[in-house]
């Protein structure tokens, strides 16, 4: 496996993370995305992270809409942190 390539728009939707990344040089966000990511999943592996409750599996053939996969990204994403 080469490699997989995620585009990532990050807004103010997100605060924190918008917090985050916003003074760091844009060369150098996806390698900041990249450990963020690593240290949410070792959090999740202890068992320091509730999982998701829900990991529905992907439909056929979903609509090819952004809107729709930011709803879902944000649905995720808060349910991340409903039990902290």
């Amino acid at each position: 496996m080469s490699g997989i390539r995620v585009v990532l728009t990050v807004t103010p939707s997100s605060p924190e993370l918008f917090a985050a990344l916003k003074d760091i040089p844009a060369r150098m966000r996806a390698e900041r995305i990249r450990t963020l990511a690593t240290l949410g999943l070792a959090a999740l592996a202890t068992g320091a992270a509730p999982r998701p409750r829900d990991n529905p599996a992907p439909a056929e053939k979903a609509p090819d809409t952004a809107p729709v996969r930011a709803g879902r990204a944000v649905s995720f994403a808060k349910s991340l942190g409903e039990d902290l």
